[in-house]
């Protein structure tokens, strides 16, 4: 790995264009939200679906006048994508020595940034702090990541914000759609290290720590994701689906079909839920 203190998949960055649209699509899946959060001085602010180990980031833009690289990609993001995954932060508990090592790897990655959140209304807010290294646009194919480091990680976890009514306990996979998978499977073995990644057919698996991120070419989505609307997929490099792992998935059908959310129940134990229930990410459950 090319910076042995990357563990997996801290959260995944999803960019919408009405944070208040997002929360009411999110709770109708089954997910509780966190408060509100303004990230200081960057114009951006986000909702979480916090879960032990990892979490899902719903970010759109504040009301404050202010100006940053994550405004601007998620301007960009969203003019380019739409509303949908528009970048993955990696998990270390020690940002410094992480960006150490990437430098020595030769991998032009910015020094370690701190940014900072307010959660939740006066007059008891939450203010958290994350270290985050951001990775050159060219780092990983059909990925804009960072590293992140929680300075505050209990701040972010608070009771309750892990109770979902949909049962779901942690993030088990990202699909990408690529070019050419091989080519892209060199460049995150050449960034995570040897051995990361297995080949099925046509499909690569990246496997870190307890997540896999899957790159495939758009004529092998339906493999992975029969039910994938192709007429709206994004051009490649793009994200197009996120797989969450859940306690029990005869609940989590029960919780869909009670806010009436489409969805396909399949017969390998897995739900599948469309972009156009999501605001533009597909979306799989799964025990």
């Amino acid at each position: 790995m090319a910076a042995k203190t990357i563990t997996g998949i801290d959260h995944i960055v999803v960019g919408v264009k009405s944070l208040e649209e997002a929360v009411d699509t999110y709770a109708r899946l089954g997910f509780a939200l966190t408060p509100y959060g303004q990230h200081e001085g960057m114009g951006t602010g986000n909702h979480c679906i916090m879960m032990p180990h990892d979490y899902l980031e719903l970010v759109g833009f504040s009301s404050e006048a202010a100006d940053s690289e994550l405004r601007r990609r998620l301007k960009k993001s969203l003019d380019t994508l739409g509303n949908g995954v528009m970048a993955v932060a990696f998990h270390t508990d020690d940002g410094a020595t992480t960006h150490q090592l990437l430098v020595r790897k030769g991998v032009k990655a910015d020094p370690p940034q701190s940014v900072y959140r307010i959660i939740g209304a006066k007059p008891h807010p939450i203010r958290a702090a994350l270290s985050m290294v951001r990775l050159p646009a060219d780092a990983l194919v059909g990925l804009s990541a960072f590293v992140a480091q929680h300075l505050s990680p209990d701040a972010v976890r608070q009771p309750g914000w892990m109770n979902h009514p949909n049962g779901v306990i942690g993030i088990d996979s990202l699909t990408l759609i690529v070019e050419d998978p091989m080519v892209a499977k060199d460049a995150y073995e050449s960034f995570f290290g040897a051995g990361v990644a297995a080949i099925t057919d046509h499909t690569v698996a990246v496997h870190l720590g307890d997540h896999t991120i899957f790159l495939c070419s758009p004529d092998q989505l339906t493999q992975l994701h029969p039910d994938v609307e192709l007429d709206h997929a994004p051009a490649p490099p793009a994200p197009v689906a996120i797989g969450l792992k859940v306690r029990d998935i005869e609940e989590t059908a029960r919780v869909l079909a009670g806010n009436r959310v489409a969805f396909r129940m399949l017969k390998e134990g897995m739900i599948r839920v469309p972009p156009s229930e999501t605001l533009g990410t597909l979306i799989e459950f799964c025990e």
